[in-house]
């Protein structure tokens, strides 16, 4: 059975403001889903009476899902991140788990660079500490979320085929390196959880900008990292690389320069790693902006101009083919420089 779109149904919204009525949460108001798919939608609920716990909370962010199976997964991860502690504030921005971000402007040029850096940092933390001895048994229960893996692939590398199939002069010359690009992602498929090595491990599985929620104060910056239902086993490029294209994705498309400072400050902060790493990252970017025509605005001021598509869909295939070549020369000359500088 086809799991309904809850923005189709319009009594969600009171189902919720009444589950949370009689608790410390109870809600005077949701606005529209901040982000929603089959299944899942995202609200923040305007508190009745705000919570005073250090500071003053006036509102809160509500995640509701009709699809129990990611959720078990999501549940678990989440009460055994609760022993995650990376260290402290770094330049006044400080990242946790479980903000939405966004906006117009994305993000005002001074903190981009540094919110970025610390995304890395966190997200470099994350990856590390789901390796560690102590979080074997949380390898072994995401290790069996087969569902969302397979899932993942459809929605990034199986929906490009499509895209190459409208331009198929993307492809020319490149057929027989672009299917190469299966038989990778069909090998991380079939790679069993207990395979692990430093580029292999528990993933959150959708890290992009509409998985942060940004709260900023007076003197810090406080980023929650939200939706863990897409967590599960994989090459930790997927999470690296879907953050490091979310970010270039707005310059390519919409011309958003502090994007970039952003995106150089994910990369600075996740810090070294392997060439194997480095290549697979450029891989799933150049997958992100090719997949962008399947996301692409229909209408509104973030709309592309088809010279503007094709260009960001020419870039997204060079990626992948000299990834996939390994072609390290090739991105030293590209924005993706800083990502192979320290090989």
């Amino acid at each position: 059975m086809a799991i309904l779109r809850i923005e189709e149904d319009d009594t969600v919204p009171t189902r919720l403001l009444q589950q949370l009525s009689q608790t410390a949460y109870a809600c005077s108001s949701l606005s529209p889903p901040l982000s929603s798919r089959d299944g899942n939608a995202v609200y923040r609920g305007a508190l009745t009476k705000p919570i005073q716990d250090g500071t003053t909370v006036e509102s809160i962010i509500i995640k509701y899902t009709t699809d129990s199976v990611p959720r078990i997964f999501e549940e678990l991860l989440l009460k055994t991140l609760a022993s995650f502690s990376p260290p402290h504030t770094i330049n006044t921005v400080a990242v946790k788990t479980p903000y939405y971000l966004l906006t117009e402007n994305f993000l005002p040029s001074p903190s981009a660079a540094s919110i970025g850096h610390r995304l890395g940092f966190w997200l470099r933390s994350f990856h590390n500490w789901t390796s560690a001895p102590e979080q074997a048994a949380l390898r072994a229960h995401m290790g069996q979320n087969d569902h969302v893996r397979k899932t993942k692939y459809l929605l990034t590398y199986e929906s490009i085929s499509k895209v190459f199939e409208i331009y198929p002069g993307l492809s020319d010359g490149h057929e027989n390196t672009l299917e190469a690009l299966r038989d990778v992602i069909a090998n991380d498929l079939e790679r069993p959880f207990t395979d692990e090595t430093d580029d292999y491990g528990i993933l959150h599985g959708d890290f992009w900008s509409g998985k942060w929620e940004l709260l900023q104060e007076v003197k810090t910056t406080e980023i929650f990292i939200i939706d863990w239902e897409f967590a599960q086993f994989g090459h930790r490029s997927t999470d690296l690389g879907q953050i490091v294209g979310d970010l270039y994705e707005r310059k390519v498309y919409n011309n958003l320069e502090n994007a970039m400072s952003a995106m150089e400050g994910v990369i600075e902060g996740y810090g070294v790693m392997s060439d194997e790493m480095a290549f697979r990252t450029a891989i799933y970017l150049g997958v992100h902006l090719i997949s962008y025509y399947n996301r692409r605005p229909q209408k509104g001021p973030r709309v592309a101009s088809p010279e503007v598509i094709l260009a960001g869909l020419t870039v997204g295939r060079d990626f992948i083919v000299k990834g996939l070549q390994k072609d390290g020369a090739f991105f030293q000359d590209s924005a993706l420089a800083s990502l192979f500088a320290a090989r």
